[in-house]
């Protein structure tokens, strides 16, 4: 069966550093606030991460079983308090449904998550993610959260959300690691919440920059490949020259060549189809 989400063909060496810092991140149980400007490529990394069957291995190696559990807060119809912790339940039993964990425990998830749906009670479900995710513990495996677009809930971030979270880490003994993606540190989020002291002893930044070239021709070839996309190999350098690392743009520019046919013979031509396409 064909992968759905071309980052998990990667090569394991994609974005090396970010991985290994974020892999040694984890395996200290840290948590981690991934920072990046728009366009270099959070969300593409993010993917790799989730989804590459190498990564624990290769970037963690700490002989533990890891579930990965992806909350991405565009989901959110609603940016209220209910709504981020009921998704945040939905998702860990998403995730516990496409594991190995033991049947009985996914039941156990399961009735947590349609008892919360029926009551929507905050407090119900925010003890049943505790529950849901210490019950994941007693398995011998270790849980990481990626709340995806953490920025989103700018408005709803209070001292009670910031309790509950670390709550949340204590009723997994501290086994639980959250990963928050932002454009922005926690402190510019929510600076009267997350002040430096607190943020210092609760997670970690880590900056997320351009590509370099060698992931950017990963992405490149791996696309290429997949498309049958024509490109000549002469072009391919001042193609990356012009994208300059900056992901969003360069899976924009592919997506183009894909759906034109187009074949470029210089570099002119491939700037002259871009700044028609913007």
């Amino acid at each position: 069966m064909v992968n759905t989400i071309i980052e998990a063909l990667y090569p394991i060496s994609f974005r090396q550093e970010d991985a290994s810092t974020l892999g040694q991140h984890l395996k200290n149980r840290n948590s981690v606030v991934l920072i990046g400007m728009k366009r270099v490529g959070i969300s593409n990394f993010l993917r790799f991460f989730l989804n590459h069957k190498e990564i624990a291995k290769k970037y963690i190696a700490d002989g533990n079983s890891h579930l990965f559990i992806p909350v991405d807060l565009n989901d959110l119809v609603e940016r209220e308090v209910f709504p981020f912790w009921i998704l945040t339940l939905k998702r860990i039993l998403d995730s516990a449904e496409k594991s190995d964990l033991k049947e009985h425990t996914k039941k156990y998830i399961e009735r947590l998550f349609l008892d919360c749906m029926q009551s929507k009670d905050t407090f119900l479900t925010i003890e049943s993610v505790k529950k849901s995710l210490a019950k994941i513990t007693q398995e011998n495996v270790l849980s990481t959260i990626f709340f995806i677009r953490f920025d989103r809930l700018k408005e709803i971030v209070t001292p009670e959300l910031f309790g509950n979270l670390q709550g949340v880490k204590d009723a997994a003994n501290r086994k639980v690691s959250f990963i928050f993606t932002s454009f922005k540190g926690l402190t510019s989020i929510a600076p009267d919440v997350f002040t430096k002291s607190s943020v210092a002893l609760f997670a970690r930044n880590m900056y997320v920059r351009p590509a370099e070239k060698k992931d950017t021709k990963i992405i490149f070839d791996t696309y290429k490949e997949r498309y049958k996309l024509i490109f000549p190999p002469s072009l391919e350098t001042s193609f990356f020259e012009t994208v300059d690392g900056y992901v969003q743009y360069l899976q924009l520019a592919l997506i183009s060549f894909h759906e034109s046919k187009k074949i470029f013979k210089n570099k002119q031509e491939i700037l002259e189809f871009l700044s028609r396409d913007e």
